[in-house]
């Protein structure tokens, strides 16, 4: 009977006792690098995201993201757009919403501060008093904030993926800089 009793009550405990020990490793590890492959691929962004777990469900990090897309820059001096953005930097906070530490869902709230270049047509006046429009390019620099959501999952403890939708506005250079932010990526990143 006693043989039983302990099989019964301390085998359940040792078994426990291993999955505390490796979710207490996994929660040691504090620091995470990612990379967006969904930006690169779609609009030939490069990101790179840093996040450093504070808590239990709390985070706090930064994304940087600059762009060198073809495509962009083409749309830009065709006059398909007015603005080229060149940089972002966005830090965040997140919170998790689910409980478990190795797949969940989270909501972010960011600040951007984002630049690039700006284009319209001016009138301008030569030396003779004629007039004449021309294309002039400005640089522009701007600050905005706003929220998101996603998705995150490990795998082996230590290889991330991440899905995240976020929207938000600039404030303070609306008249060059793009009304609306988004960052939409897909990260895939080191957990150490």
């Amino acid at each position: 009977m006693k043989k039983i009793f302990v099989l019964v009550f301390f085998i359940p405990l040792g078994i426990i006792a291993q999955e505390t020990i490796i979710d207490t490793e996994f929660q040691k590890k504090k620091n995470e690098v990612r990379f967006d492959i969904l930006s690169v691929v779609t609009s030939g962004k490069f990101g790179l995201s840093y996040e450093r777990f504070l808590g239990n469900d709390f985070s706090a990090g930064f994304h940087i993201n600059f762009s060198n897309s073809t495509k962009t820059k083409s749309d830009f001096n065709e006059s398909s757009r007015n603005n080229l953005p060149k940089y972002e930097f966005n830090p965040y906070f997140r919170y998790a919403l689910s409980k478990s530490k190795k797949r969940y869902y989270f909501a972010e709230v960011f600040a951007s501060t984002n630049g690039g270049n700006f284009k319209e047509i001016v009138r301008s006046t030569d030396a003779n008093g004629n007039d004449f429009y021309e294309t002039q390019v400005t640089k522009y620099s701007d600050f905005g904030l706003g929220g998101g959501l996603g998705y995150k999952m490990y795998i082996k403890d230590a290889w991330a993926f991440e899905f995240l939708v976020g929207f938000g506005s600039n404030l303070s250079n609306r008249e060059k800089s793009p009304d609306v932010i988004s960052i939409v990526g897909l990260n895939f990143g080191h957990r150490f």
